[in-house]
């Protein structure tokens, strides 16, 4: 279970910029963009959850209701959050331009915390929150805010690739490789083809569709 939920993460960052450069259909890109962003949330909630040293001794049932509550909290959150900051920044007078992008990344913090709070998911709080203010018609220094948010999504994420490289032992590396190709292969080959029949085809997609969101 661990393994899989590690497995299951994507690089949302990477799969934006992929899909900014690509020709695809708008239903293809959204869907493909939205599962980048959303599989995060379930995915911590899961390694939090099995990480825990009680996880061997509860029922089998309360991981499937724990990961459901935990989600659930942070979609009330995020809406909240979303609507609350879509009302609130174009009302605010800052003096000066610069204050926008800091009182926006302060409301997506709030999200995350008023989440963590409630024991909900701060990640999906905080992505769904984000959507909603991004997709505002009246959003003040949109600009201004994006060129924000991007610099520091790109900062974290170059932050998190240190830290993992700064925490890898080198050699334990050798050791690791087969397990990782094999993961790999089942991953590629199987269970991502297999999910994405499952989670597609009972909506009548396009085979290539399906194909294409397979690999």
């Amino acid at each position: 279970l661990l393994l899989g939920a590690v497995l299951a993460a994507t690089d949302a960052a990477a799969v934006f910029s992929v899909m900014r450069r690509l020709h695809l259909s708008m239903r293809i890109r959204t869907l493909l963009e939205a599962e980048a962003g959303f599989n995060d949330a379930p995915v911590v909630v899961i390694v939090s959850v099995i990480a825990s040293g009680s996880f061997l001794e509860t029922p089998w049932w309360q991981l499937p209701v724990v990961v459901v509550a935990e989600l659930a909290g942070g979609v009330a959150v995020g809406i909240a959050v979303g609507y609350l900051s879509r009302w609130l920044l174009p009302r605010l007078a800052l003096p000066a331009v610069g204050l926008y992008p800091i009182a926006a990344l302060a409301l997506l913090v709030a999200a995350y915390g008023a989440a963590s709070v409630i024991h909900a998911s701060g990640f999906m709080a905080v992505y769904l929150a984000a959507v909603l203010m991004g997709s505002a018609a009246r959003l003040p220094h949109r600009r201004s805010i994006i060129g924000f948010a991007d610099g520091l999504a790109w900062v974290a994420e170059i932050g998190l690739f240190v830290m993992l490289g700064a925490l890898a032992d080198v050699e334990k590396l050798p050791e690791a490789i087969p397990l990782a190709l094999a993961c790999a292969a089942i991953l590629v080959l199987l269970a991502r083809p297999l999910a994405v029949v499952v989670s597609l085809v009972p909506f009548r997609w396009p085979w290539r569709s399906v194909a294409f969101a397979s690999v």
